[in-house]
């Protein structure tokens, strides 16, 4: 037998036992990694199993076949590859007042260095529950039962000491003040830096980079609770991105940013990620302007339970009833596409780019909306006259007067920071001016005792922990019935019908502040609903709500309004004050810059809504790319 046979058999031998080996770690070892690799045209198979390990393949021991002939590299997967950045296996999460139910159940998924991932699904099925699995606060600050693992640059996240991990993993909470440790802007990010022993000297210019990221050095010296909430989720990510760390997971990122903020906050993200290559997580429900920078979805469904996961275009292709069901968003231009599916040919654009660059090869369709009636009559329900506001030598209300109609919609838009909450705030009588007056029904609001003025005016809080003072939902949608003292089987009935139109139903008896965001909001919203203000005053009603709960939330409000209830609601979503308002008020640095019909709004030049930090409603874009593309049309031909 020539020296060449004989290489020939020992070659075929060493494959078969490779492939054997394989087949024997793959059946009864699942989690053990292998590379399949060619070099220098030899043969090599290389095991890391002994007698002290076999039987066994946990975490870092691993099993590698190497197999080598000189051409190409290949990766075969048996569990996960060595690369992962990070690697969810099988994790459950119960808490301990709810033993019978767990809120995520059996999730699994990788993600790569470098990748970005957008988890999306309903309110309440464990968005932000996962999140603090992935940074450590589950399980040590778990009241529950947690199993599964998380393993974190092949670590075990379990295995970081407290604040180890941060500096892996930094995360934007859904609720920035609940991570807010500090007085000033300033202290909060030098603290984060501190913990991680940063050298005094390059502190100063790390915080500064820190904060022209987010365009906040101007608030540099500012006290945090002087921020508005869109200026809290700012600071909360430039101490996040301060500690440079290897993923960054992004709770609503841009829930209380006005969309001029929300484009930048994009931006910003794309640039950092092309800089310094993070991995990113984006739990989100607004997902315009996100599609560019994801590269996949994981969708869970309302039992915390992974039903998807792979590219969002091909989930909507292949599941769309099921995200419908899910009441999971989907981008604002696919959705009006969908609707005008019989007219759409062809490829589905989740961008306005990809609609644009499809627009003129699709049929003529009209994609204009008629919008709300102007519903202004002469009866004049509250009235503000030269309402003007300072905090600490800061004037944040500049002489503002205006009238509020009996039965409007009311949309009050602007910057982040202009005033609209301060203004809100001193129209219900909250807070007090520093010069002017506000009326109701003629009389001054100073004049009103408190308990009268409840019943005329509501007021939803833009944290909606700042009205919750009972310890179970019941009790809080039934407080104000029970101070005017209805009998309990009408505060039976009044409640339960509330909670049920407010998708809290099963929650009667969960503490208000057990409740995801998304819930906290509706509750929020029902304690004011229950009861039958002339006026109900809204900040942010909508932010943190899945599909379902934000057209249940609408139809709601859209409801007491016809039924002659005044609606006063403060909002970032274009889209809602497009198809819901009657009348758009518009604040800019403390006054007040328009005050019109959404329609006439929209038909300002670009650079003064820039200005107000305004985008178009993307149905008003979509219809000018329609009118742009018949008059190309006519013209051409």
């Amino acid at each position: 037998m020539g020296p060449s046979v004989c290489r020939c058999w020992f070659r075929c031998i060493q494959l078969c036992v490779r492939l054997l080996y394989k087949w024997i770690c793959c059946t009864f070892y699942p989690l053990c990694d292998w590379d399949v690799c060619h070099t220098h045209d030899k043969w090599r198979i290389n095991r890391w199993i002994t007698r002290k390990n076999f039987g066994r393949c946990p975490g870092t021991n691993r099993c590698l076949i190497q197999f080598c002939s000189g051409k190409r590299v290949q990766k075969e997967k048996c569990g996960m590859k060595k690369d992962f950045l990070l690697r969810v296996q099988q994790l459950s999460l119960g808490f301990e007042n709810h033993p019978n139910q767990d809120t995520i159940s059996n999730v699994s998924f990788e993600l790569d260095k470098g990748e970005t991932l957008l988890l999306l699904g309903p309110s309440g099925c464990g968005k932000s529950t996962l999140t603090f699995c992935l940074n450590g606060l589950y399980p040590r600050e778990l009241d529950g039962t947690m199993t599964g693992n998380i393993f974190i640059n092949g670590e075990r996240s379990t295995a970081y000491k407290p604040g180890e991990l941060s500096r892996q993993v930094g995360v934007v909470f859904q609720d920035p003040e609940t991570q807010f440790c500090m007085l000033t802007v300033e202290d909060e990010i030098a603290f984060g830096l501190e913990n991680i022993n940063l050298p005094r000297h390059l502190m100063e210019a790390k915080i500064d980079d820190a904060l022209s990221q987010v365009n906040m050095v101007s608030y540099k010296e500012s006290d945090i609770a002087s921020l508005s909430g869109g200026q809290k989720q700012k600071l909360a990510l430039a101490c996040a991105l301060a500690l440079e760390p290897d993923l960054l997971i992004l709770d609503e990122p841009t829930a209380n940013l006005d969309p001029v903020a929300t484009k930048d906050l994009i931006t910003t993200i794309q640039q950092l990620k092309r800089q310094k290559e993070f991995a990113l997580i984006v739990i989100e429900h607004q997902l315009d302007g996100w599609m560019d920078l994801c590269d996949r979805s994981l969708l869970l469904n309302k039992s915390g339970e992974v039903f998807y996961d792979g590219s969002l275009r091909k989930g909507i292709e292949e599941i769309l009833p099921e995200l419908n069901g899910q009441g999971i968003w989907l981008p604002r231009i696919t959705q009006y596409v969908l609707q005008q599916s019989a007219h759409w040919n062809g490829f589905l654009p989740l961008t306005m780019d990809e609609f644009t660059d499809l627009a003129g090869q699709q049929p003529s369709v009209k994609w204009g909306y008629e919008p709300p009636i102007e519903k202004r009559n002469s009866d004049v329900l509250l009235e503000a006259i030269n309402l003007s506001w300072k905090k600490k030598n800061q004037q944040v209300i500049r002489n503002i007067s205006l009238k509020l109609y009996d039965g409007e919609f009311v949309a009050i838009v602007g910057a982040n920071g202009s005033g609209k909450t301060s203004l809100t705030r001193i129209l219900a009588g909250i807070q007090k001016p520093s010069a002017g007056t506000a009326y109701l029904n003629g009389k001054a609001l100073e004049h009103w005792k408190e308990i009268y003025l409840r019943d005329k005016i509501g007021y939803v809080f833009q944290n909606p922990e700042h009205q919750f003072i009972m310890n179970t939902v019941f009790d809080e949608v039934a407080f104000s019935l029970r101070l005017r003292g209805l009998d309990n089987k009408g505060i039976n009935e009044k409640v339960t019908s509330i909670i049920k139109d407010c998708g809290l139903e099963g929650l009667e008896n969960e503490h208000p502040y057990t409740l995801s965001q998304g819930q906290k909001r509706r509750l929020s919203v029902a304690t004011m609903i229950v009861d039958n203000q002339r006026i109900l005053i809204l900040d942010e009603p909508t932010f943190g709500q899945d599909a379902h709960s934000t057209k249940a939330l609408m139809d709601l409000l859209e409801e007491r309004n016809k039924q002659g209830t005044s609606i006063v609601m403060i909002t970032h979503d274009m889209e809602i004050v497009h198809h819901y308002a009657d009348r758009v008020i518009v604040i800019n640095q403390g006054n007040v810059s328009a005050d019109c019909h959404p329609s006439e709004l929209w038909t300002v030049k670009p650079a003064v809504l820039k200005n107000w930090q305004l985008a178009l409603p993307i149905q008003v874009q979509l219809q000018h790319c329609y009118e742009r593309e018949a008059n190309y049309v006519s013209t051409s031909s």
